[in-house]
């Protein structure tokens, strides 16, 4: 079996003068159809491109393939139709399959057309066509009713025929019975424009001029969901190119859970995560795993693909293209390349428009939250340990837990034997919960900053000794730092600090003035330059 190429290249198609050889993104619509054709492993003899442009014809040849050149102008569709059968029955045979593609489908991808081919062969289809999912209009000429329920529906869609491409066997070109063919449709899921008009081109060229970006990320009960969360702010910022997540299996459900449908996800191997992320030829890599290796990051680089690293104090961190170690406010290993301390912290949306706390001698409320897991279920050792303190002072308790919380249900349990405290799992708006409070126990990651955003003075309590490490909570800025927690000790330690700060107004307030200087919306812009400096970078 064949594949044979066919392109209608007809002047009276263009949708604006010269467009078939007009460049869209460096390239003109007749080359980049014919590249598409000859990346679907067709060969250059079987590219056939009739066209009543010489210029087209002209193009046409020096990509490679056939131009069949016919001077006048073809006066009807009709005829156009008609000719265009009677070229492809002479140049396609029984046996081979007949690929009819549209030069005003610049998005349309290979892996389409294989999909297309493999439904072709499987199901004994005759024509197999690409749709696209279209907004549905209700027509109302001559109606007396309507459906209401069907007017207010926000995204009703339809299948609509694309004239990206069609498949047809050869064997077609020699029945007696062409109106009665075997039809099938594959849907074009990413290749979403064909181009009708100078607003499509517009459209179209943004699609070809975007970058690949993967973000590679870990989310556990050991690391918490930081690095998810992160990520997907970074991600967001970056609508003018493709998004990819990309995780190990520990992390899969993690990613899915946070990311859901608003990226693609790929999950591998962690063994073989690298050579598969290379095997998607992305132009940038954001690690956003902790520490990465010196192999892994030169493999990337080896192809061509920048690397930006978060959080990384490994091997890798040197070699990346830049690494940003916004949790460490010191060096502590060596690269001209790394970017240290809370400069490139940056808060998630959400705490942008939020209104900082405003001191009161009277505490609004308390917030106890330990990240999107709490491995060691400090939760509900804190809960124990300062319930009492709160009721006696009449001071609301906000507890807030993450998707990976696995003591949720004991949690619960115990929070209905109290008074005064209420229980937030999974919340999507965690600054709504830290605009109510004037107080905070948590450990000693992310959310630390996000605390001094909101000028929210807190105890802070490692969860394990690499929390140590990040040295932003000290009382220069508003937080009392304990040692890594140990069980039945850090309790009696929590309470003494939490009278401590109740009770002495003039201390609480010190705290409270210590984080007012820290704003962190700003420093998003500067990371988000620093990606896209990397992308202009890999296009040189």
């Amino acid at each position: 079996m064949k594949i044979v190429g066919y392109v209608q290249a007809l002047n009276s198609g263009s949708v604006f003068p010269d467009d078939l050889v007009r460049k869209i993104d460096g390239k003109s619509l007749t080359q980049r159809v014919i590249e598409n054709a000859k990346k679907f492993d067709i060969s250059s003899q079987d590219i056939h491109v009739h066209t009543n442009s010489e210029e087209v014809a002209l193009n046409a040849e020096r990509a490679g393939a056939i131009a069949i050149y016919e001077s006048d102008q073809f006066s009807e569709q009709k005829e156009a139709v008609s000719r265009a059968f009677e070229y492809c029955k002479n140049i396609v045979s029984t046996e081979d399959v007949l690929l009819k593609l549209s030069p005003y489908s610049p998005l349309l991808e290979v892996q389409t057309l294989k999909d297309a081919l493999a439904k072709l062969l499987d199901t004994g289809a005759d024509v197999i066509i690409g749709t696209i999912d279209r907004p549905v209009s209700e027509v109302i000429e001559n109606h007396t009713t309507i459906d209401l329920e069907f007017q207010l529906a926000s995204s009703v869609t339809s299948k609509a025929k694309s004239d990206a491409f069609s498949m047809i066997r050869g064997c077609c070109f020699g029945s007696n019975n062409s109106d009665c063919l075997r039809l099938d449709t594959i849907s074009i899921k990413n290749e979403f424009t064909d181009i009708r008009n100078s607003q499509d081109w517009w459209v179209c060229e943004k699609h070809l001029q975007r970058k690949r970006v993967i973000f590679r990320v870990i989310g556990n009960d050991q690391v918490g969901m930081g690095h998810i969360y992160r990520s997907l702010t970074l991600a967001h910022e970056l609508i003018d190119h493709e998004i990819i997540f990309v995780a190990d299996l520990e992390s899969k459900q993690a990613v899915k859970d946070l990311v859901n449908r608003d990226y693609r996800i790929e999950v591998f191997d962690r063994y073989r995560i690298v050579d598969n992320i290379v095997n998607l030829k992305p132009d940038l890599v954001i690690n956003d795993i902790l520490n990465t290796s010196r192999g892994d990051v030169l493999k990337l680089q080896s192809v061509g693909t920048r690397v930006i690293n978060f959080e990384d104090l490994g091997d890798g961190a040197p070699l990346a293209n830049t690494t940003i170690n916004e949790l460490y406010d010191f060096p502590t290993v060596p690269g001209e390349n790394i970017r240290w301390g809370s400069n490139y912290y940056f808060v998630r949306d959400e705490f942008v428009d939020a209104q900082p706390c405003e001191y009161s001698n009277i505490p609004k409320g308390l917030l106890l939250v330990f990240g999107g897991t709490d491995p060691n279920d400090l939760t509900r050792a804190m809960l124990l340990t300062i319930n009492h303190i709160c009721l006696e002072r009449s001071i609301p308790i906000h507890v807030v837990t993450g998707p990976g919380y696995r003591s949720f249900n004991r949690l619960v349990t115990l929070v209905e034997t109290m008074d005064g405290v209420s229980l937030t799992h999974v919340t999507g708006v965690i600054s709504k919960i830290m605009e109510k409070v004037s107080i905070a126990i948590t450990s000693n990651g992310r959310t630390v900053y996000e605390m001094a955003h909101m000028n929210i003075p807190a105890i802070v309590i490692p969860q394990h000794d690499r929390e140590r490490t990040h040295t932003f909570a000290t009382l220069e800025n508003g937080f009392v730092a304990l040692e890594t927690y140990k069980k039945g000790h850090t309790e009696d330690i929590v309470a003494a600090e939490l009278i401590k700060i109740l009770d002495n107004h003039k201390y609480r307030k010190s705290l409270f003035d210590r984080t007012v200087r820290h704003r962190f919306s700003e420093n998003k812009f500067k990371v988000v330059e620093l990606v896209k400096d990397a992308l202009i970078t890999s296009a040189q």
